[in-house]
């Protein structure tokens, strides 16, 4: 991946055009293009410029881990003093092997003493490609605050990598850093994966109840009518009486098949949804058990607009990445405090809490994606409590 900004050097600032019209302006912190900017300021590892592969101008920096938890590799780029107070953080990031990499953090502040860490891959399997990945990073991500950091003065930026348990040596590239203004609030959307009659018969009247305006179906085509599954009739109705949206889902491993196979399976739901008049909701995709490679999401950008995974982390209300939606999964082993927690982040930090269900079921056969009709209105009541706006996928990837 590259573009055609200004190269800049050292701790250099510029502000340019946002890669999408959503972001008003976008700040660099770094570009990766002086090799001297970066400092290996851990023990274990090593860094180095790395013009093979890079995410904006014609180098990346690459870390070179231990394999040795105890022994992260992590380097420093010192910044002149950058207001960082409303701002959320965007990253590219490669990863050799996602499976050796506990996790990225970014930390930020002066020194050793004072500083905030916020985990840039709550879950790591968002660099499972292997290709570049644009990660973005809010305050909910935050993992410990150590001393009395100001945002408003930071000094110091550091980037750890920390190597998995039992992992061998490996390496993950930094391609950029940059920063985005947060936004005046978070939002929730409220999704449903696999068209269970239960969006119709439960979740849709407990959401009602609280007052809450919509939800998304991913539904999967050849299942619609089915025993357990909702009816064409009830689709149109929740569209056009109870204002859902009606997305596409699929059933099959796409990871499993070659490019006309995917293709295949892309064409089949979007042709399905259009075809019943869900032009504008089946532009947004939900990957079958949240799988996907390069292929998959290579593909994928000639049919949608957004695809969702179920990487879990709280999402940024304008996503890095539309391709690879992140969630709060939410399933029988989901509780109340999770819930209220998460909402309460999502509100201080202007966060996307993308919540996913599946059965929403009045007698939990004990899966794990069945959760019960209780728990699942004390959730709505959260929600509905929180005051936070809930939207479609549709709206938020528009920016309504």
């Amino acid at each position: 991946m590259t573009d055609d900004s200004l190269p800049l050097t050292g701790a250099s600032y510029q502000m340019l055009q946002a890669p999408t019209p959503l972001w008003q302006r976008q700040t660099v912190v770094s570009d990766m293009q002086d090799p001297e900017a970066w400092v290996l300021s851990s023990r274990a590892g090593s860094i180095q410029p790395d013009t093979s592969t890079y995410a904006r101008g014609t180098q990346s920096l690459a870390f070179s881990t231990t394999g040795d938890p105890s022994r992260p590799t992590f380097a420093d780029l010192a910044l002149p003093g950058a207001d960082m107070t409303d701002s959320q953080w965007d990253l590219w990031l490669r990863a050799e092997d996602y499976r050796q990499i506990d996790g990225v953090w970014l930390e930020l502040g002066e020194d050793d003493d004072n500083y905030i860490r916020l985990d840039a891959t709550p879950d790591v399997r968002t660099l499972r490609t292997g290709t570049w990945c644009r990660v973005t990073v809010n305050r909910a991500s935050t993992r410990s605050v150590t001393g009395r950091p100001s945002l408003a003065r930071i000094t110091r930026v550091r980037v750890r990598v920390n190597p998995a348990a039992r992992s061998v040596a490996s390496r993950v590239w930094l391609g950029y850093v940059g920063l985005i203004p947060t936004t005046d609030s978070g939002v929730v959307s409220v999704a449903f994966d696999d068209g269970y009659n239960s969006d119709y018969d439960t979740a849709r009247v407990i959401m009602q109840r609280h007052g809450i305006p919509t939800g998304t179906s991913y539904i999967i085509a050849d299942k619609v009518g089915k025993p357990g599954r909702m009816t064409l009739d009830q689709l149109v109705e929740m569209r056009d009486i109870h204002n859902w949206e009606i997305a596409a889902h699929a059933s099959t491993d796409l990871t499993t098949l070659d490019e006309a196979g995917v293709r295949s399976e892309f064409t089949t739901i979007r042709s399905f949804l259009i075809d019943h008049g869900y032009r504008a909701s089946a532009n947004h995709f939900a990957l079958p058990m949240g799988r996907y490679n390069e292929l998959v999401l290579r593909v994928a950008r000639d049919y949608f607009g957004s695809v969702r995974t179920i990487d879990v982390a709280q999402e940024t209300v304008t996503p890095g990445d539309p391709f690879r939606l992140r969630v709060f999964y939410c399933g029988s082993y989901t509780t109340e405090i999770q819930v209220a927690r998460a909402l309460a982040q999502c509100k201080e930090y202007a966060s996307w809490m993308h919540m996913v269900f599946h059965r929403v079921d009045a007698t939990p056969d004990g899966a794990p994606e069945s959760v019960s009709a209780d728990n699942f209105e004390r959730f709505m009541g959260h929600l509905a409590d929180s005051g936070l706006p809930v939207k479609k996928i549709s709206e938020i990837i528009r920016g309504d």
